[in-house]
Order: structure tokens, then C-alpha cells, then sequence
């Protein structure tokens, strides 16, 4: 059986979700987000740690979200999330297969999606699920002027959680470091790298926590999957 690490960004504001403390420890259907997140993960035996990397002075309530679960780790984040997974892969106690990121604000996500994104990332070495895009897409100028219209055929929207062959992963962030690339989500370090990364369908009710609305979106959504608050 592949066996993966779990990396949890969860060092972030959140300042856009209208709250008045970090979004992954608001308070849905009874359990903090990130305590949603975690339980997504912790029943997969494969799964051999969970590095969730964290602002210190919100340790205490991040600990609270892991009560009962086993394997799971807490470390002090950077000041980008780039910065917070590297300091995850250099503390990682083992060596396993893949190691998957994931962001802490997307608590919907589903076991076939984590399945179907792990064997992608086997078989390829690295791989995201992403959704196509609704909308068509625009260029803009900073002035405000339509520049293009990108054909939205080739276009996806990324989500996690992303996985990659340990080994590459840690190569792309040291590349990364050498070379001073900054990038907001992984798959554009192994592009960088120059590893091609394989894409998975994603799922519409695998929700980012982001805008004020996000929250009822994502509380029905776990009404419907049906975990349980931990004990307080």
C-alpha cells in the first residue's frame, strides 16, 4: 500500500472571510474548520503523519482540533505558506511515498477525491485536482482595458489537495530557493522544476473557505457528509 504525509497550511489570517479571528477556526456544525480538515484524512491508514503548520499564538485552538486523532504534529509556520510547507517537508519524521498539501479551509473535501488524486500522483509523480472554469475568462490592463479573451477550454480552476512523489517535492522547493521563485500553490513549483503535473477532475463541493458566504455553503455541506463534533 503507497503511504503519504498530510501537510496542512494553516498559518494564515484569513483576513477576506469577515471574521473576526483565522477562518480555519471558526466554528461549523460544531467543530472548528480545521478540525473538519483533519478528519477528512485521519481514517486513511496509509496516511503516516499530519504536519499542520500554524501561527504560534494560535497553538491552543489548533491542538483543540486535533483531539482524538492520532499522528498528528503542529509546527511553527513562515510568513508565506510557500515558507510554512518547506519548513513541513524538512520536519517530516519518515519517508513516505507521496506527500499531499492541502489547504485548511477546504473542510468538504471527499475520500474518492483524495483516492483519485494519490493514484494520479503514483502513477505520474505529481498531480492536482482542478475544475473547469464557467465563465469566460479576460486579460485586463491595469488601466482596466480588456487585453484578451483566453479560451476558457484550456483553462481550470486548481484545488487540493495536491500530491506529489516526496522526492520530487522536496526538489522543487529546493529549486525554488535557489532560484527565488515565489508561488501560490505547489503544483507551480513542480512546474517550475520542470516536472509535468497531471490533472484530476475536482469537485464542486470541495469548498475553499474564502468570502463571508463560503461558510454556509461549506456548513451544509458537512450537514450532508454528517461528522461529528469531538468532545470540547
Amino acid at each position: 500500500m503507497i503511504s503519504f504525509a498530510l501537510i496542512i497550511p494553516a498559518a494564515g489570517s484569513g483576513s477576506r472571510s469577515g471574521r473576526n479571528i483565522p477562518k480555519q477556526y471558526v466554528e461549523l456544525a460544531g467543530m472548528p474548520v480545521l478540525a473538519h480538515t483533519l478528519r477528512a484524512f485521519a481514517g486513511l491508514e496509509n496516511c503516516t503523519e499530519m504536519i499542520v503548520a500554524i501561527d504560534e499564538g494560535w497553538r491552543t485552538t489548533a491542538e483543540r482540533c486535533a483531539l482524538g486523532l492520532k499522528d498528528v504534529r503542529f509546527i511553527e509556520g513562515g510568513a508565506e505558506r510557500q515558507h510554512s510547507i518547506a519548513r513541513a517537508l524538512a520536519d517530516l519524521s519518515g519517508a513516505p511515498d507521496l506527500v499531499l498539501v492541502h489547504d485548511a479551509a477546504r473542510p468538504c473535501v471527499s475520500r474518492g477525491l483524495i483516492d483519485r488524486v494519490m493514484a494520479a500522483a503514483e502513477r505520474y509523480g505529481a498531480a492536482i485536482p482542478a475544475m473547469p472554469l464557467n465563465e469566460t475568462v479576460k486579460r485586463v490592463s491595469a488601466e482596466g482595458i480588456i487585453l484578451e479573451t483566453i479560451p476558457r477550454a484550456e483553462l481550470r480552476a486548481a484545488q487540493t489537495p495536491q500530491a506529489f512523489r516526496r522526492e520530487l517535492l522536496v526538489a522543487a522547493y529546493r529549486y525554488a530557493d535557489e532560484h527565488g521563485i515565489m508561488a501560490t500553490d505547489d503544483a507551480s513549483l513542480a512546474e517550475a522544476y520542470g516536472a509535468p503535473v497531471h490533472v484530476v477532475e475536482g469537485e464542486p463541493d470541495n469548498i475553499k473557505i474564502t468570502l463571508p458566504g463560503d461558510f454556509k455553503r461549506a456548513e451544509r455541506k458537512i450537514a450532508e457528509i454528517g461528522r461529528q463534533p469531538h468532545d470540547k
